[in-house]
């Protein structure tokens, strides 16, 4: 009996399901590759007003860029901004005050370790999502004044003031001249001058609650139109090199209303992870689609007659079960194992079905074997149609037939 032998190395894949799981995988190479050359960056927020993210004149995307390209580590921080600067400077540049925000600055202020605070100066229009300014106008001087009570300057009266004639600006601690024109200034009474012009300061500190709080009183100097002139640039890296002691600079958003709280979960489906996050979940869909049923193609049906001795044996075995012949079978495996026995022993070839039993008996009892034939022969004679019996029968009769040949194991 034969059979078709079953067919091995055969492809779970369907020509149709390679070709989608190739063409996802070169289409997400494609992709990733295209966003990352030749896109812009996704990760970076438009805005067309005072904060690190504008490219308009007022805004301060270009001093972030240029402390990036100086190799400074820049943190544009949306939340937890104190604890991030805490081996570095925090700079909250020209803070928007509300009632409800003025908590949220002076807790700022508390917290982080060292600070920079860049006084507002100016507002803007721009069209909707827009990312250029129409017109810019001052800030009315009360708002100003209202950061500096926000940080701890408190005077009760009018603080900020403005020029609008030419100054001479008096440097120290090794701080490099500006290039302002109508500068916005503190009087000396409230900051301790780095620079000033000998009545009002452009940059100084002040101590609140046992901290040296930093002020530049006039955003020209870091903001994208300021940084047009060269002396102001050399300004506000140096500044920011003296205080930030070789850790990061931490420019808070907060404060201009970009704040956003941690999300594992949004950070994952951002990018550039958003790339890595989507090549995951087409593997994760794979891996489902692989252990559906229906995956690749249909598995070929086990032939009729399983090829092979142990189908055959069990066959007979089933075909004897069902018509009852157990004892026959079992009389006739006792036969086969006499004959096995007396050629194995050489008996004489013209004893009679009694002699021969009767010699075999005095064989096994020199053998010292533990088994004996007549009474074997006696229970197989009387053997019920149990299965469980002609089975126990069957191991006797193979242990005999083990100890008539190679001698009993009991033997002394």
């Amino acid at each position: 009996m034969s059979a078709e032998p079953t067919r091995r190395g055969t492809n779970p894949f369907s020509k149709t399901t390679l070709y989608i799981v190739v063409g996802v995988a070169i289409a997400s190479l494609g992709v990733t590759v295209a966003l990352t050359v030749l896109g812009d960056d996704p990760t970076s927020h438009h805005s067309a007003g005072s904060d690190g993210y504008s490219t308009s004149a007022i805004g301060h995307r270009a001093f972030v860029q240029l402390l990036e390209k100086l190799d400074v580590p820049v943190v544009v921080s949306r939340n937890n901004s104190a604890d991030k600067s805490k081996s570095g400077l925090l700079v909250i540049a020209e803070p928007k005050i509300t009632e409800g925000e003025t908590a949220r600055l002076t807790a700022l202020v508390d917290n982080a370790p060292s600070i920079l605070v860049v006084l507002p100066k100016w507002y803007g229009y721009a069209k909707q999502n827009g990312e250029w300014i129409d017109t810019a106008d001052l800030l009315p001087k009360a708002d100003i004044d209202s950061v500096l009570r926000a940080i701890g300057i408190d005077h009760g009266g009018e603080i900020t003031a403005r020029t609008y004639t030419p100054v001479s600006w008096g440097t120290r601690q090794g701080l490099p001249q500006p290039k302002l024109q109508s500068p916005q200034t503190v009087p000396l009474d409230f900051l301790e001058p780095a620079i000033d012009d000998g009545e009002r300061a452009l940059v100084g500190h002040f101590d609140h609650n046992g901290k040296e709080i930093w002020v530049l009183t006039d955003p020209d100097v870091i903001n994208n139109a300021g940084l047009r002139h060269p002396e102001n640039a050399q300004l506000a890296v140096a500044l920011v090199d003296k205080l930030r002691n070789n850790g990061p600079v931490v420019f808070d958003e907060t404060v201009h209303g970009h704040a956003q709280a941690p999300s594992l979960l949004r950070v994952l489906f951002r990018f550039p992870l958003v790339l890595a996050t989507m090549q995951v979940l087409i593997c994760a869909l794979l891996a489902i689609w692989a252990a559906m049923v229906r995956f690749g193609p249909r598995r070929a049906a086990p032939p009729p007659l399983a090829p092979g001795k142990d189908f055959l044996i069990a066959n007979t075995a089933a075909l004897l079960r069902y018509g009852g012949h157990h004892a026959d079978a079992l009389q006739r495996y006792l036969a086969a194992n006499v004959q096995s026995v007396r050629h194995a022993l050489h008996a004489p070839a013209q004893l009679s079905p009694v002699a021969l039993s009767q010699w075999l008996e005095r064989v096994r009892g020199v053998r010292g074997g533990t088994i004996s034939l007549p009474e074997l022969e006696q229970a197989v004679s009387a053997a019920s149609t149990t299965p469980q019996k002609v089975v126990e029968l069957a191991d006797q009769v193979y242990r005999w037939r083990m100890e008539m040949i190679h001698g009993s194991q009991h033997r002394t």
